[in-house]
């Protein structure tokens, strides 16, 4: 485990940030949340880059699979609102680099997505930036599941770098 330095702690808080300006302005600041995430996509060292892009692909592809299949709806959206694909972009970056950070093995993260996942989307609910399109209890569910093999998996291709 590698020991996180200020630059890691920094970009921790970027995101925060952003996730929280994305969900209480949505599409008003699409252009400095795209904008942010071209810098850490560009800033995510060649190495890491790859995993990154895969993880912040995969992540919209989840997001795509519930919008598109109704389990919820982005407010006065139709499909991916551009904000989500800004944060998936800087969260891609800044998973990869968490993992740099710590080495957690696919049950952990499973778990952890189970929970933290869920935990976004009923925040973004409640803050009116998506809608329930299924009880809310099964969108959770069904978020909790998602997760759980969204995290592992776009883990893989650091595990693998890590046993090489």
């Amino acid at each position: 485990m590698k020991k996180p330095h200020a630059g890691f702690w920094l970009a921790t808080l970027g995101l925060g940030v952003c996730w929280l300006l994305a969900l209480l302005t949505r599409d008003r600041l699409n252009g400095i949340l795209l904008a942010g995430a071209a810098l850490a996509l560009i800033f995510t060292p060649a190495a890491r880059r790859k995993g990154a892009a895969l993880a912040a692909l995969g992540g919209i592809g989840m997001d795509g699979l519930w919008s598109y299949s109704g389990v919820l709806h982005y407010s006065g959206q139709h499909g991916l609102p551009l904000w989500t694909i800004a944060l998936w972009i800087g969260f891609g970056c800044w998973w990869y680099w968490l993992l740099d950070v710590v080495r957690a093995a696919p049950w952990p993260l499973a778990v952890l997505g189970a929970a933290v996942g869920p935990f976004a989307y009923a925040v973004s609910w409640k803050l009116d930036a998506l809608l329930p399109g299924v009880p809310p209890e099964f969108m959770l569910l069904l978020l909790a599941i998602g997760w759980s093999i969204y995290l592992p998996a776009v883990s893989w291709l650091q595990w693998k770098q890590q046993t090489h």
